[in-house]
């Protein structure tokens, strides 16, 4: 049973919005690892400067960084699987 025009157009603005949003969601996640890293990137900074490298891996605030900075390139990777899984089975339909 073939689809409607109707329903073609339908099912290809659905698919394009699930795109769009999958690729909003890739940004959103990239833009809040980058300023994970910005945060951490600081504290070493500070780190730096005081002289206090050593206390660096006993501070909370960094150690919960690097594990939120963790999750996000997990999330990340798993983001931009799902979306070249997207471009590979729309291309595929063509």
């Amino acid at each position: 049973m073939s689809e409607t025009p109707l329903n073609k157009l339908k099912n290809g603005a659905l698919n394009c919005a699930s795109a769009v949003l999958l690729r909003v969601d890739l940004v959103a996640e990239q833009s809040r690892l980058k300023s994970k890293y910005e945060s951490l990137g600081k504290r070493l900074l500070r780190s730096l400067q005081e002289g206090s490298l050593d206390t660096l891996k006993e501070d909370v605030a960094v150690v919960e960084l690097v594990g939120a900075i963790e999750e996000n390139k997990s999330r990340i990777r798993d983001l931009e699987r799902r979306c070249q899984k997207g471009l590979f089975s729309s291309s595929e339909k063509d």
